[in-house]
């Protein structure tokens, strides 16, 4: 029961976890520019997603939506195709989960191949946290990095709203991955059947009520 209740707990963060990833994905704030070369804070804002750039102004917002695939930069190009490979593990992830958790009615006449797959899809989630915290780790690094460029014509971008939350989905999907793969791995204790040392002697001619 408390492993039932555990794996429950686990699915419902790595569930949590991809809609994280979902959100960093597709929201168009991985890095903001908003001071001037003096470090003051100006009134228009601009945004740099993965599928789009937006500057906004009090009142008006003006977004360039990157139409090709093939002419945007490395940088766009690797974190986009590690956040896809994410999602799609983590999805994998969660749906082989399900079909192993012993609070579901799937593979139920094998319980060595429901732990196993479950095993499997907490793994999973796993490798998804894994390939997303280090993809939005090596893109914080890469605007940091540029923060701190000599060049004083070069802007200076800071950290999004979307790498925090890709952050936080990554560590949700490992945190309940590993509650899945911990969980299937441990084996319930067998029943035990108990047999009286003691005969039970039936005398002939009596009642029991």
């Amino acid at each position: 029961m408390a492993n039932g209740c555990a794996q429950v707990f686990g699915c419902l963060l790595a569930t949590l976890g991809l809609t994280c990833l979902i959100i960093a994905t597709t929201v168009n704030e991985w890095k903001t520019d908003r001071h001037t070369d003096d470090g003051k804070v100006r009134s228009q804002i601009k945004n740099v997603g993965l599928w789009m750039e937006c500057r906004s102004d009090p009142g008006r917002e003006e977004c360039d939506i990157f139409d090709s695939l093939l002419h945007q930069t490395t940088e766009i190009q690797v974190t986009r195709a590690m956040m896809i490979l994410s999602m799609a593990l983590s999805a994998c992830g969660l749906v082989t989960a399900i079909l192993g958790m012993k609070s579901t009615l799937c593979l139920e006449a094998d319980e060595q191949v429901k732990n196993k797959v479950a095993f499997a899809g907490g793994m999973l989630l796993i490798l998804s946290g894994v390939c997303a915290l280090g993809i939005v780790s090596w893109y914080a690094h890469g605007v940091i990095t540029s923060f701190h460029d000599s060049n004083p014509r070069a802007p200076r971008f800071s950290l999004g709203k979307c790498l925090f939350l890709g952050w936080g989905g990554a560590l949700l999907s490992i945190i309940g991955g590993a509650f899945l793969a911990c969980c299937s791995l441990s084996k319930s204790s067998p029943r035990r059947a108990y047999v009286s040392s003691t005969p039970v002697q039936l005398v002939a001619g009596k009642e029991y009520v």
